[in-house]
């Protein structure tokens, strides 16, 4: 065939969306150091640019399909699913992703803690949840991937504590950690009024609880409507803690209450 010359021609862009769906990398990131991965090798921090429903094939390069967004990954595996995000298992394990490494995500922005978490930094991991009984959001004995927000409160030689928001009933299997989203908890604000980890409190109570899930209900009489799980953690009157599940709107900002326990800590080594 014979060789036809290329005309090239620039590309302005004048405007871009601001919605936290339309996100890019951090400015700064080194967008030469994109590469096809299996979806497998995707770390915590990686910053996530598309996918395909495909094995990884040399010399053969499928067609990637763009993610809704682009998003620093934390990745959790369950049943052949991977949850990218930590909470959406919806990526088939056998798949390949389009990432950006978190190593060429500019140290100074969000994404880059490879070379250790630092004292005060805001993290959020990803855990199989294996709830013991039915409730508004579970059944019994079926798993799932959720997050759960924390802080580091300590970092000591070759180790960290993270201080974790609230308490999550059953048996956990912790998947990643990684620095927490500043875009997305800005959204889950937004949308819901509140973030995952955020403290409120209930006007007709005392009680300071902690948001550990946010979701649309769907029960008939609160259907659509923006609603939270919420941790309790117990009172004067009640050393037992409990969870519900209720629309945001009846709820309201608190401060965190230091006379009951709402966190729970643990140290990690240094990644």
């Amino acid at each position: 065939m014979p060789v036809t010359d290329a005309t090239f021609y620039p590309l302005i862009i004048t405007d871009r969306p601001t919605d936290s769906l339309y996100q890019q990398p951090p400015t700064g990131t080194d967008m030469s150091a994109a590469r096809l991965v299996p979806i497998t090798d995707v770390h915590p921090g990686d910053w996530v640019l598309g996918s395909y429903e495909a094995p990884l094939t040399p010399g053969r390069l499928g067609t990637l399909m763009q993610s809704v967004s682009s998003f620093p990954a934390l990745p959790a595996t369950l049943n052949g699913y991977v949850a990218l995000d930590g909470k959406s298992d919806v990526w088939h394990d056998e798949g390949t992703v389009l990432i950006i490494p978190r190593a060429h995500i500019p140290g100074d922005t969000y994404g880059d803690r490879s070379g250790g978490y630092r004292l005060g930094d805001r993290v959020e991991r990803t855990f199989i949840h294996e709830p013991t009984h039915d409730s508004a959001r579970d059944t019994a004995g079926v798993r799932r991937p959720v997050i759960q927000r924390g802080t580091v409160i300590a970092v000591e030689g070759d180790a960290f504590t993270v201080e974790w928001s609230g308490r999550w009933p059953g048996s956990v299997e912790e998947q990643a950690m990684r620095l927490a989203d500043p875009a997305e908890i800005a959204r889950e604000r937004s949308v819901y009024g509140f973030a995952i980890g955020d403290t409120l409190s209930d006007p007709r109570s005392t009680v300071v609880g902690v948001v550990l899930e946010l979701f649309f209900h769907s029960w008939w009489m609160w259907d659509g409507a923006p609603s939270a799980r919420v941790y309790w953690p117990g009172n004067g009157w009640a050393n037992t803690h409990t969870y519900t599940y209720h629309p945001t709107h009846r709820f309201e900002h608190a401060i965190p209450n230091s006379e009951h326990e709402i966190r729970s800590r643990e140290q990690y080594p240094a990644p």
